[in-house]
């Protein structure tokens, strides 16, 4: 498995940086790309652990900073912004010669998983999504609810989330999940909260590996 660093223009003066894991040989045809959440960055355990086992396993795998972060501001671009950084990476590797027939997944961690729902519920072509604790609604707020992009989704989802996420109460979710109008998966990590972690702790080796484990698991049953 190969890292491969890149470094994509999104402006005439702003630049972001990005990862490509290139397996030995991509088994699983397949290219996902992760976008990380908004109090991270691509280096985020969770989404460089993922990135790096997956691309072991023979899926490529991209993961990238959005602008905002790449520029070491705290607060997170407008939506317009951190959509058009996860489009141009998207098709950046899509357009590939090397990767040319490979299916497309869109995914990441919590707003980076929203970003990827709400690209492809535009006009962004995927062959399934692979969220990493969806932010479904904020702490305390499950009345207002972040759903309308899985309603318009073309393609499958797969659903990663915490037990204790308190940016998703499961049986709203499940509400959610009932209505929209493509095959849903969600694996439930009992205990855990929106960034995998235990309470006063942080994720563990055996959880990512089960998170790997279930992401390989709904790719080759599709």
């Amino acid at each position: 498995m190969e890292l491969r660093p890149l470094t994509l223009n999104v402006g005439p003066d702003q630049k972001i940086s990005a990862v490509l894991g290139v397996p030995k040989s991509a088994t699983l045809d397949a290219i996902l790309v992760l976008g990380h959440g908004a109090n991270n960055d691509m280096n985020n355990p969770l989404i460089a652990g993922v990135h790096a086992a997956l691309a072991r396993e023979g899926v490529v795998t991209v993961r990238f900073n959005f602008p905002y972060k790449e520029e070491g501001r705290k607060h997170p671009d407008p939506d317009p912004a951190l959509e058009g950084a996860f489009r141009l990476v998207a098709e950046y590797v899509g357009e590939m010669e090397e990767f040319k027939g490979l299916e497309m997944f869109l995914g990441g961690k919590s707003m980076g998983a929203r970003i990827a729902a709400q690209i492809v519920a535009q006009d962004v072509g995927a062959s399934g999504l692979v969220f990493l604790g969806y932010p479904l609604h904020a702490p305390g707020k499950p009345e207002k609810l972040r759903d309308q992009p899985l309603y318009q989704l073309p393609c499958p989802a797969l659903f990663i989330q915490g037990g204790h996420d308190p940016f998703c109460n499961l049986e709203r979710l499940g509400q959610v999940l009932s209505h929209m109008p493509v095959s849903s998966c969600l694996h439930v990590l009992p205990g855990l909260g929106h960034s995998y972690e235990p309470p006063g702790g942080h994720m563990a080796p055996e959880t990512l590996e089960e998170v790997n484990r279930v992401i390989l698991g709904w790719l080759d049953s599709l």
